[in-house]
């Protein structure tokens, strides 16, 4: 369906823009395709490159995890999925947890927490 719609010459270009980026996600999610998450050591710091944008919490989660060094956090590495909330927030709703901001599930917390912790406690 989404196809179709981009072939509407009718739609205003944002909304065309919408549905592209949406298409080639979920092109790439059916695929099986992963996102590379980083972690670059220098010295005691830590600089995690994440994907999408994001919320605070994440930043905020790494510092916990490692409370012995600077960790700093640099996202959209990939901006495919979009605003990436926490499982909370997603509860919460709003902009940034929204289908139309957010291309990814609650469930991504777990995935990317237990990816960052593997990362930082190399």
């Amino acid at each position: 369906m989404r196809r179709a719609q981009l072939e509407d010459s009718s739609r205003d270009p944002a909304t065309m823009i919408g549905i592209a980026e949406d298409l080639a996600w979920a092109e790439r999610c059916e695929k099986g395709e992963s996102m590379d998450l980083h972690c670059l050591s220098l010295g005691k710091a830590r600089l995690l490159f994440m994907p999408g944008e994001c919320s605070v919490a994440y930043q905020l989660a790494a510092q916990r995890m490692r409370p012995d060094q600077f960790v700093t956090m640099a996202a959209y590495g990939d901006y495919a999925p979009g605003y990436i909330c926490t499982e909370a927030q997603y509860a919460q709703g709003g902009y940034e947890a929204s289908p139309r901001a957010s291309r990814v599930a609650p469930q991504v917390e777990g995935v990317l927490m237990e990816a960052m912790r593997q990362l930082l406690d190399r």
